[in-house]
């Protein structure tokens, strides 16, 4: 008798998202990309449960064996308010990229 296993190789929005000092008010609430004019386009929406203060964001572009692709991105502000959601968007620097880590960090 044999059965079948399910094996999931999509990595989960916490195995995707960098966390980097007190940044748990801010849920990842999704996250999606597609591949448009040959480049990889990342979509991140989140939602701030905790107090209105700012935090930082960027994306780290990795290729199809997890080498990183191109320099670090500079952190990008963002501040949003108590029960307030963001769409966060960000284009790979080259074709080669197939994937990406969402990185959040605060002061």
């Amino acid at each position: 008798m044999f059965g079948l296993v399910a094996c999931s190789s999509t990595p989960t929005i916490d195995e995707m998202t960098v966390r980097m000092r007190d940044t748990d008010a801010v849920k990842v609430t999704d996250m999606r990309s597609i591949v448009a004019g040959g480049l990889l386009t990342a979509q991140v929406t989140v939602k701030n449960k905790g107090a209105k203060k700012p935090v930082y964001y960027r994306f780290r572009w990795v290729n199809k064996v997890g080498m990183q692709i191109g320099g670090e991105e500079a952190w990008k502000p963002l501040t949003i308010g108590t029960d307030q959601s963001g769409v966060l968007t960000g284009i790979a620097p080259h074709p080669s990229v197939t994937d990406f880590k969402f990185e959040l960090s605060s002061d």
